[in-house]
């Protein structure tokens, strides 16, 4: 077991940092989409999301 691990060490350490890029970006963009739609000012024209929020 502790061979295949030193063995692919390399391996593991790149996929590990991967996931976490994927998982921070994912979390980013979770509160993002958390903040935008709260702060809601009713403006459509200015906000970011350009209408597609769903608001009339």
């Amino acid at each position: 077991m502790f061979e295949w691990i030193s063995e692919n060490a390399v391996t593991i350490i790149a996929v590990a940092a991967v996931l976490l890029v994927a998982g921070l970006a994912v979390w980013s963009l979770v509160r993002d989409k958390k903040h935008s739609s709260s702060g809601c000012t009713g403006n459509c024209a200015s906000c970011r999301m350009g209408g597609s929020c769903g608001r009339k």
